[in-house]
């Protein structure tokens, strides 16, 4: 079966990109971006689709405006609304997390103005992989041992179940082009140590080690969804939500084991539109600190303007001031 009819029958594709809805492609033109727009685009006119694609400019290395370009003259073959946005100068010093969380916002606005319920990204099964290899070496916990998810919110990585060379491949058979991005080289990113060190050694001693990483990842996504559903179910039974913030009471959450606990404040921060990841270890040991010891009134400064604060037999997870304004300061 050729790629692209894989694409379209592979499990759950529907609920990424249903039927009808606007996609936005976030095309850098590399090899798997490329691959994505053109299997969209193939595709639109059997699914409804209406493709429309963005090239986000990081500015953080010479050529990336040629690479705009080529993209830019990639959907003008392909009859397809082109979008570019660049990053401001000053993200180019930024780390890759922050740009990370940059390149998300400036393709969730780009969505927001053209109506595209859906921003389809790249990522493909060896960014699993590697991912996971860079989170064992990191130390991460479930959440960062489930790899990368199908869908968050409105984005979505129809590629996960391809690997890189495939996708390339097919690219090549059909004479369609991409462009190479030098960085994806640079051995001071702890990505391509992983991908052009860590990985073929290990390959080595383990052939099947990319699809025991995979199958691992989806196995933990699988239990990670059914402890999501439990803190959904604890959250909407005993806390409270508000527009200030998510209130949690001590006592209920003193009574769950301390992993418990450290999911639960991570999913309020997350109910405020903070990502879980961005909570780190180190972060979540301080906050269940004040909770057990804490004098009321204390206060953890969290990611994103957050803050969680003991006060009045509970945990407020909210944002950073609130306080002050409600008390008139």
């Amino acid at each position: 079966m050729d790629l692209a009819e894989r694409f379209l029958v592979q499990p759950g594709l529907d609920d990424l990109v249903p039927s009808g809805v606007r996609v936005l492609a976030a095309v850098s033109g590399g090899g798997d971006s490329a691959a994505l727009l053109h299997l969209l685009a193939a595709a639109a006119p059997g699914r409804g689709w209406e493709v429309e694609a963005i090239c986000v400019d990081h500015r953080t290395r010479p050529g990336t405006a040629d690479d705009a370009r080529f993209v830019a003259e990639v959907c003008l073959g392909l009859g397809v609304p082109f979008h570019a946005v660049s990053l401001p100068q000053e993200s180019a010093a930024s780390s890759e997390n922050a740009l990370r969380r940059a390149r998300h916002e400036a393709l969730a606005t780009a969505a927001r103005a053209c109506r595209a319920s859906r921003v389809a990204l790249g990522h493909q099964a060896d960014d699993v992989v590697e991912t996971m290899v860079m989170r064992l070496l990191r130390g991460a916990g479930l959440d960062g041992l489930a790899g990368i998810p199908p869908r968050t919110g409105g984005f979505v990585r129809p590629l996960l179940t391809f690997r890189r060379a495939e996708l390339r491949r097919w690219l090549a058979e059909r004479g369609l082009g991409w462009v190479e991005d030098p960085t994806n080289d640079d051995a001071r990113k702890l990505r391509a140590r992983v991908r052009h060190l860590v990985l073929p050694a290990l390959r080595r001693f383990a052939p099947s080690i990319d699809e025991g990483l995979l199958e691992a990842a989806r196995a933990i996504r699988r239990a990670r969804g059914y402890l999501d559903g439990w803190d959904d179910g604890w959250l909407d039974d005993r806390a409270v939500t508000g527009a200030d913030g998510v209130e949690l009471p001590r006592a209920a959450l003193l009574a769950e084991p301390p992993v418990s606990r450290g999911r639960l404040v991570r999913r309020a921060a997350e109910r405020l539109g903070v990502a879980r990841s961005r909570l780190g270890r180190a972060c979540l040991e301080e906050v269940l600190g004040v909770l057990e010891h804490g004098a009321s009134g204390a206060a953890v400064p969290l990611p994103g303007e957050l803050e969680a604060a003991y006060e009045a037999d509970s945990l407020r997870v909210r944002r950073k001031g609130l306080a002050r304004e409600r008390d008139g300061v």
